[in-house]
């Protein structure tokens, strides 16, 4: 990798990071098994939606999670103990999902407990790249952590994609359980210094003065940003119901664009860490916003096989070159402070907000406006970004 490289960050953290990033990417496994199970058990497309919007709530107080681990060490450890804990309830409540999947809010539960898991350790995981943050580290990071994930969700796309038309739903789900497991295992290889903590006392410091920071300079602004970012959620739901029942296309065909999306967006990594990431975050910020509305109205060309695999792999790349440099912008935003786990969960907290309103939005708009004017909306919310974006200064 060259030595300018290897000084850049720790070798360890980022092969850490790759890998919990890699299995997080994975637990796509589900991703086509799960809308088709609740669609097999009689649920419409907008109380999909709905569960959708209940079951991502987690990943909206991640800031929660970070405050725990920053102000409640675990004996003396405030990475390590989280992530295997977070791990093993994510475990299982899939094999919940996999043995008791009946009545329906029941499978509430399991969801909701199932992305509990995943945000905990996604939260730990961040604060780890964020303590390891200076310089052109967090593009760095953000481009292997992303890239990563991305690769393992091109492997659970496919093996999704072949599972859900060849064996049970409930069984996906038991497989889908090893993955939160195998991070169980590697939580134990985190270097974790032991450090003192703070108690129950101080146990809402971090979070008020996360809370405070929202407030002033460019976070305000970056905030806003990041909600009406998330509109491209809106229409995920009632698109993904569009192909499976309008198009008609298979399973294993459906698993297939996923894999052609991650595919995409290993490229949009690779793009973005060797040769955007000079490039003043600022401007990428802006270059993604339309990139990103690009890729969005362009779900207006998908008629056909070969028309969606094209788009679908194209908005791979343009995402990520729109997501990373988003990423490397927060973690710059939230080091320094002493609170970089609280502060950088609440930002992520406040970009899931809006990701999972979204998507319940959209799912009650479609059934007023239709797919093609839900489409139209997206795009043209997320070029509202472009007002906040130029109102940052220290980006």
């Amino acid at each position: 990798m060259g030595n300018n490289f290897a000084t850049a960050f720790d070798r360890r953290t980022a092969l850490l990071v790759s890998f919990v990033y890699f299995v997080q990417g994975a637990l796509g496994i589900s991703g086509v098994a799960f809308p088709l199970f609740l669609r097999a058990e009689g649920w419409s497309i907008s109380e999909i939606a709905t569960f959708s919007f209940i079951a991502g709530l987690p990943w909206t107080i991640k800031v929660l999670y970070g405050t725990l681990s920053d102000a409640l060490p675990i004996g003396g450890l405030r990475r390590k103990p989280y992530v295997i804990l977070a791990s093993a309830l994510s475990t299982l409540a899939w094999l919940g999902l996999a043995l008791f999947p009946q009545p329906a809010s029941l499978i509430y539960v399991w969801a909701v407990l199932a992305n509990l898991g995943f945000a905990v350790t996604d939260v730990v995981t961040d604060a780890i790249i964020v303590e390891h943050s200076a310089g052109t580290s967090p593009q760095l990071y953000q481009s292997f952590a992303w890239g990563f994930r991305s690769f393992g969700a091109v492997l659970g796309g496919v093996a999704g994609g072949l599972l859900a038309q060849s064996v049970p739903y409930r069984s996906i789900f038991a497989v889908t359980a090893l993955l939160p497991l195998a991070t169980l295992g590697v939580g134990f290889f985190i270097h974790d210094p032991r450090r003192e903590g703070e108690g129950f006392g101080r146990l809402l410091s971090p979070l008020l003065a996360s809370l405070r920071s929202l407030f002033q300079g460019d976070l305000k602004w970056f905030c806003l940003f990041l909600l009406v970012g998330s509109f491209s959620a809106s229409f995920g739901t009632p698109f993904f119901f569009f192909l499976r029942e309008r198009l008609g296309f298979r399973e294993t065909f459906l698993g297939a664009l996923s894999s052609l999306t991650w595919t995409g967006a290993i490229l949009g990594c690779f793009f973005y860490g060797k040769l955007l990431k000079e490039v003043p975050l600022k401007r990428m910020l802006v270059w993604g916003i339309v990139l990103s509305s690009v890729s969005v109205l362009s779900s207006y060309l998908v008629v056909n096989h070969w028309s969606a695999a094209t788009l679908f792999f194209l908005g791979g790349i343009f995402g990520y070159v729109s997501l990373l440099p988003l990423m490397a912008s927060a973690a710059l935003l939230a080091r320094q402070k002493g609170i970089e786990g609280s502060l950088f969960a609440l930002l992520m907290s406040v970009h899931n907000l809006g990701q999972i309103l979204a998507a319940f939005a959209g799912g009650k708009l479609f059934d007023i406006i239709g797919l093609g004017n839900l489409i139209l909306f997206s795009a043209v919310v997320g070029l509202v970004g472009l007002v906040f974006v130029r109102r940052l200064r220290t980006i």
